[in-house]
């Protein structure tokens, strides 16, 4: 099984690739091998805009892991984001195997499979189909089914489709890299892994990554998975702001925003001067802090509101027991958290990975929240047959190491159930 084995995550993000390689350490622990990070211009809003340069940063980060660990990454799991993936949630009509009309653990786990299966969207790729809740005989909100009498049941299903376009372009950058993928991950569904606490699951939890090109949604409430989203603004709007309005470089207006930028009303020090550079100019712009921070704040107000349009619209994370978790890079911006609580009207925190075993400090960092919990993913859920391939996608291509379209269809925490909770009971 791949989760007794070295298993690798790639994080292939609009600002940097992140590579992580780990194994399993005893009951519920991770062993962190080795990582690394690439920077990537390959990538606009979660999407990849330039393969070669996108090629180029997944090869430097996976050699830099194989020079630290001196392992060969064959193959991986890999995130996958960006404003094309979408949701749906769907009523679909299961048959049971066993003649005796009894629900088996192998009815419920071969859910996913069968729903992707069910449904041909054109142009589109199924990432994920989750099972929400089950109806036999008539009796709905089923979690637990297994074991009941029924001749047939209906499962509410949560679809997470890809745009076959960005998919391919994705699994092209991977596979030119020399790695075949084991599955993809749902970005903000990796970052759950790594956050959230199965209580913040069961009472409702919403979790808002935010990346360098997207802020991706996924919510949780009774454990399972009911809505995803994306937002087409991420990290990269912040720094490209700084680099429009004092036309400076995109590397100059990036390290302005880590050491300046804040999204508090007056942050300490707002007088303070800051020197950036000019593009053709010799001498530098003299530059108040409090400029840099009023023009950050802007920005995070903006996407605030998105953040609270989105859940308002969708009718998620109403209630009391809610919390929403911050997570991503762009979300360590000082007082965002803040501002985020006074739009949306419901707890926030920070989402820092918190695993046990051997694990790098730098790691418990939002940044890596992905890459973390994708590789968790790929330790705890994925089980190949006994030809060393995974189930169907449900568009006729096997998840195995020499398929082109190698999207896993099972959405289902089932190794996770001891630590995390399963979101199919």
């Amino acid at each position: 099984m791949v989760s007794e084995e070295i298993v690798a995550a790639i994080d292939v993000g609009t600002t940097k690739v992140c590579t992580i390689v780990g194994r399993k350490l005893g009951k519920d622990g991770v062993q962190i091998l080795g990582y690394s990070t690439a920077k990537n211009s390959g990538m606009r809003k979660g999407v990849v805009s330039d393969v070669s340069a996108a090629e180029r940063a997944v090869r430097v980060s996976i050699k830099a892991v194989e020079d630290t660990t001196g392992h060969k990454v064959d193959s991986a799991f890999v995130g996958v984001t960006g404003a094309h993936v979408r949701f749906e949630n769907r009523h679909e009509r299961l048959e049971i195997d066993n003649r005796k009309g009894i629900v088996t653990a192998d009815d419920v786990a071969s859910a996913p499979k069968k729903l992707s299966e069910s449904i041909d969207l054109p142009g589109r790729t199924v990432i994920h189909a989750n099972s929400i809740s089950y109806t036999l005989d008539g009796e709905s909100g089923i979690r637990h089914p297994v074991g009941m009498h029924s001749k047939e049941m209906q499962v509410e299903a949560h679809f997470v489709t890809g745009s076959n376009t960005f998919v391919d372009r994705l699994v092209d950058v991977i596979e030119v890299s020399g790695v075949s993928i084991n599955s993809l991950v749902l970005e903000p569904l990796a970052s759950g892994l790594a956050v959230l606490t199965p209580k913040e699951r069961q009472k409702g939890a919403v979790i808002v990554d935010i990346g360098g090109g997207t802020t991706d949604i996924v919510a949780f409430k009774g454990s399972g998975i009911y809505y995803t989203g994306v937002i087409p603004v991420g990290g990269y709007q912040f720094t490209n702001d700084i680099a429009l309005t004092f036309s400076t470089t995109f590397e100059a207006a990036e390290a302005i925003k880590l050491e300046y930028g804040s999204a508090e009303f007056q942050p300490a020090s707002a007088g303070e001067q800051i020197l950036v550079p000019v593009i053709g100019r010799d001498k530098q712009l003299k530059v108040s802090r409090l400029e840099i921070c009023q023009l950050v704040r802007e920005r995070a107000m903006e996407l605030a509101r998105m953040i609270k349009v989105k859940l308002d619209t969708e009718r998620v994370g109403g209630g009391e027991d809610s919390v929403l978790v911050l997570t991503g890079g762009a979300s360590n911006m000082p007082g965002f958290a803040d501002l985020v609580q006074k739009s949306v009207g419901i707890e926030v925190r920070h989402g820092i990975p918190d695993l046990h075993g051997t694990v790098p400090a730098e790691l418990r960092d939002p940044v890596y929240a992905t890459a973390i919990g994708t590789l968790l993913w790929g330790l705890n859920e994925y089980v190949p047959d006994e030809a060393g391939f995974g189930s169907s996608n449900g568009n006729g291509n096997s998840n195995g190491h020499h398929s082109k379209h190698t999207v896993e269809s099972n959405g289902v925490f089932g190794g996770l159930k001891r630590r995390l909770g399963a979101l199919i009971p």
